[in-house]
C-alpha cells in the first residue's frame, strides 16, 4: 500500500540517540561546538543518531570515529563493555549511564548516555581529536564550568557526576574540589574557680567579624594540624595559656554560625586553677580576661550556646568522675572539695550527704596528713585516684 512506510522508515522513527560523556580526570568534559540546527553553535556532548539495527556500543565506536576522528575500536565480543583507544595506549570501560526521553531535542525520541573515563594529559588528548561531522571545534571544559549546552546536555552531565557515576576514587582520579570545603576551628573553653565563683577565659577580639565583642578563645585549624594541635597553639596565641590538658567538648556545625563563610567548631575544655597562669593578648585578641559564668558579657558567633553546653557537662560529669583535681590541689580536705562541687553546680550541698556520697563512688585516696582547717580541729587530706597522667576516673555511682 502507498501510504504504508517501509520497515527501515518506522524503525528509523522510533531510533534511539546516544550521547557520550568523556570524563577527563573526573575534572574535564569533552565537548564539540555544533556546526548545524538544532542548537547550532552550541556547545555539545559528542552524540549522534542510533543506525537501524546498530546496537548502541557499536553506536558509540561509530559516534567517535566519525565526529572527534579518533582511532577507536569496540572489541565487545572480547572484552565486554570496553572501548579501546589504541594511540593512548588505553582500554578503558564503557558505561551505560542512563537512558533519557527527547526533554529539549525538537526531533523527538530518546537518548542513551554513556561515559567514558580516562585518566590522560588533556592536552595530549586533546590533540589528537579533529572535528568531524556535526562539529567545528572540539575543547575540553571543566565539570563545574560548563555553561549553556545544547539540549539537556547540562543535565546529563550534572546528574552524572551527581548521581549515576560508577566509578570508585582512585588516587589519580579523585577529585577534592567537588565538594565545598567548610573551614574548621577549635575552640577553648578554660574554666576555673575564684573565690565562690566558677569563671571562664575570654578574649575580645581584634577584628571583624564581631570586633570588641568577648569570646571564647579560639581560630582556625591549619591543614597540616591535629585538631588538639591547634587548639592548644591558639590558646596559647590568645592567651599565653600553655601546657594544659584538653578535653574535646562537641563538635558545633550550623550553617551559619560564622557570617565569614560556613564554619565547623570543634571546641575543647579544661578545669585550671588560675594563681599560677599569666595572660596576656596577643595575634586576634586586644584584651584577655575571666568572668563569671553567671555575669557574661556579650558573646561572639553562638558562643553563648557552646558555653551553656559546656557547663551542662561539667556539671554531669563531676558528679560521677575525678574532673574536679584539675581545679584543687595535689591533696585537699573534704571541705575544699565540697566548695569545689557547689561552685560548679552552682548550689549548696548537706555535708553529711556529700560526704557519704563521696565514699560511695569510691574515688578518693585518704591520706594520713592532716591540715588546719580554720578554727576547728585538723582535717584529714585526700587525693584523687588516677590523676597522675590526666586520667578521668570514672565512678558507677553519682553524687
Amino acid at each position: 500500500m502507498a501510504n504504508k512506510k517501509d520497515k527501515k522508515e518506522e524503525f528509523n522513527e522510533l531510533m534511539n540517540s546516544i550521547d557520550i560523556i568523556f570524563d577527563i580526570n573526573n575534572k574535564y568534559v569533552l565537548l564539540g561546538k555544533r556546526n548545524h540546527e538544532p542548537y547550532k553553535n552550541y556547545w555539545a556532548l559528542p552524540g549522534g543518531k542510533q543506525e537501524p539495527f546498530e546496537t548502541l556500543q557499536n553506536a558509540v565506536v561509530r559516534t567517535i570515529k566519525q565526529r572527534l576522528n579518533l582511532d577507536v575500536s569496540g572489541e565487545f565480543s572480547k572484552i565486554p563493555n570496553t572501548v579501546n583507544f589504541p594511540d593512548l595506549g588505553i582500554i578503558a570501560d564503557l558505561h551505560q549511564i542512563r537512558t533519557y526521553a527527547s526533554g529539549t531535542d525538537p526531533r523527538g525520541g530518546n537518548t542513551t548516555v554513556f561515559a567514558i573515563q580516562l585518566h590522560v594529559n588533556q592536552i595530549k588528548f586533546l590533540k589528537l581529536l579533529k572535528p568531524g561531522i556535526s562539529f567545528s571545534d572540539l575543547k575540553l571544559v571543566r565539570k563545574t564550568e560548563l555553561g549553556k549546552l545544547a539540549f539537556d546536555h547540562a543535565k546529563f552531565i550534572d546528574e552524572y557526576y551527581k548521581y549515576l557515576k560508577p566509578y570508585k576514587e582512585t588516587a589519580e582520579t579523585y577529585d577534592a574540589s567537588k565538594y565545598e570545603r567548610p573551614s574548621v576551628t577549635t575552640d577553648i573553653l578554660i574554666f576555673t574557680i575564684q573565690g565562690t565563683q566558677l569563671k571562664i577565659l575570654l578574649v575580645k577580639r581584634k577584628s571583624w567579624p564581631f570586633k570588641d565583642q568577648w569570646a571564647i578563645p579560639g581560630g582556625f585549624a591549619g591543614i597540616d594540624e591535629s585538631l588538639e594541635y591547634s587548639a592548644k597553639r591558639e590558646l596559647m596565641e590568645e592567651t599565653g595559656v600553655k601546657n594544659v590538658y584538653l578535653e574535646q567538648l562537641f563538635t558545633f556545625g550550623e550553617p551559619k554560625r560564622d557570617p565569614r563563610t560556613r564554619v565547623i567548631t570543634v571546641a575543647y575544655y579544661a578545669l585550671l586553677t588560675s594563681k599560677d597562669l599569666k595572660l596576656h593578648a596577643s595575634t586576634d585578641a586586644t584584651d584577655v580576661n575571666w568572668f563569671s559564668v553567671d555575669k557574661l558579657p556579650k558573646l561572639a558567633f553562638d558562643h553563648n550556646q557552646i558555653i551553656n553546653y559546656a557547663l551542662e557537662r561539667i556539671r554531669n560529669k563531676i558528679e560521677y568522675t575525678n574532673i574536679a583535681f584539675q581545679l584543687l590541689p595535689e591533696k585537699f580536705t573534704l571541705t575544699e572539695l565540697q566548695k569545689v562541687y557547689e561552685t560548679i553546680l552552682g548550689k549548696e550541698i548537706d555535708k553529711r550527704n556529700f560526704r557519704k556520697k563521696v565514699k560511695e563512688i569510691d574515688i578518693l585516696q585518704p591520706h594520713k596528713e592532716k591540715k588546719m582547717d580554720g578554727a576547728h580541729r585538723p582535717a584529714q587530706l585526700f587525693s584523687f585516684k588516677g590523676v597522675g597522667d590526666g586520667t578521668i576516673l570514672k565512678a558507677d555511682k553519682r553524687i
